[in-house]
């Protein structure tokens, strides 16, 4: 069977056989590999036997070039030794390059990979506390601090975020099996309204390096420290974006949503932006989950899109009538 048909336990299976494979490249021995995550991308747990711990990611759907891989390995580097922030360092393979990549059979291509400095702790996740995100918005306002300084190395570059789908391409076309006639109008003037406030927030804007996936689950939380990994979708953007997409995590709670802007300003003032541009950014990210769900091959994902795929619609439409963008919306199909 192709591995887009097959269960999620299967799709781990291959990639695991994949994943050691991958992690010959790097100068360590393997006594145990463990899977941490099956998403987006895939990652694993390395256990070596000299007792220490990694985590090994397989860029198993992204689309980052070479030249992206090149600089989020860097971009992390710098910013292990350079800020106070905990993130995950990369580990250099055996011929010193900071990036990888490892030939899946099951998919018929090579993935890129990357073993990372192993971080403890747990994800932040939807238990985050008014401290946490207050603190969500100091090191965030670093990051921005940081990539405004930093200088990419020869050879590497982020990709340019700068529309409704950053730099994706569009899963959501006419023919789309799981979209009707009347979805896709609500889509097409999400997508209108939505650029218009992106295009006014990028007119004359400087843009820089942003993580641009800032979310509860993309933090962890460790004896008192935060730690911010996933840097798997970093982008050329304006700093505005990384809050929007935090607090489309946090729409429906208030107070953390508001730590985390004035966590933000502890370090600098907040970028300038309207309340419209705001709330068409923190849109957006619907958009860009629902085209990343609707054409992924990770199971456990398309098994959501019955529900997902009309919520979305529903909280969109709402966010077309309102003005403001929302998860607790009237007429939302309730998990089973």
């Amino acid at each position: 069977m192709q591995f887009e048909e097959v269960s999620s336990r299967a799709q781990v299976a291959r990639l695991r056989r994949t994943a050691l494979v991958a992690l010959a490249q790097y100068p360590i021995e393997v006594a145990h590999l463990r899977l941490l995550n099956h998403g987006f991308n895939t990652t694993f747990r390395v256990d070596t036997t000299d007792g220490r711990r990694f985590a090994l990611r397989l860029n198993v759907n992204s689309r980052r070039t070479p030249a992206n891989l090149a600089a989020e390995a860097a971009w992390l580097a710098a910013l292990a030794t350079e800020t106070d922030l905990w993130v995950p360092a990369p580990l250099a393979t055996r011929d010193g390059a900071l990036t990888g990549s490892v030939f899946s059979p099951d998919l018929g291509r090579s993935l890129p990979c990357g073993l990372f400095t192993w971080l403890p702790g747990r994800d932040l996740g939807d238990e985050a506390t008014v401290a946490q995100m207050r603190e969500v918005g100091r090191a965030t306002a670093v990051l921005h601090e940081h990539g405004a300084a930093w200088r990419m190395p020869a050879g590497a570059a982020l990709p340019a975020i700068d529309t409704v789908l950053m730099d994706v391409p569009n899963n959501l076309g006419n023919d789309h099996p799981s979209l009707s006639a009347s979805q896709h109008m609500v889509l097409d003037e999400a997508f209108t309204t939505i650029q218009t406030q992106f295009d006014a927030v990028f007119a004359g804007a400087r843009r820089q390096p942003l993580h641009a996936d800032l979310h509860v689950w993309n933090l962890k939380w460790y004896r008192g420290r935060l730690i911010v990994f996933d840097f798997d979708d970093s982008g050329e953007g304006v700093p505005v974006q990384d809050l929007a997409i935090s607090a489309y995590y946090l729409r429906d709670g208030a107070a953390q949503e508001a730590a985390l802007l004035e966590g933000y300003q502890q370090v600098r003032p907040l970028p300038s932006f309207t309340a419209q541009q705001y709330e068409a950014l923190v849109a957006s990210r619907n958009l860009v989950l629902l085209n990343d769900v609707i054409a992924t091959s990770n199971a456990e994902f398309r098994a959501m899109l019955p529900r997902y795929v009309p919520n979305s619609l529903t909280k969109l439409r709402a966010y077309l009538d309102t003005g403001v963008y929302r998860h607790d919306v009237p007429g939302l199909i309730a998990a089973p």
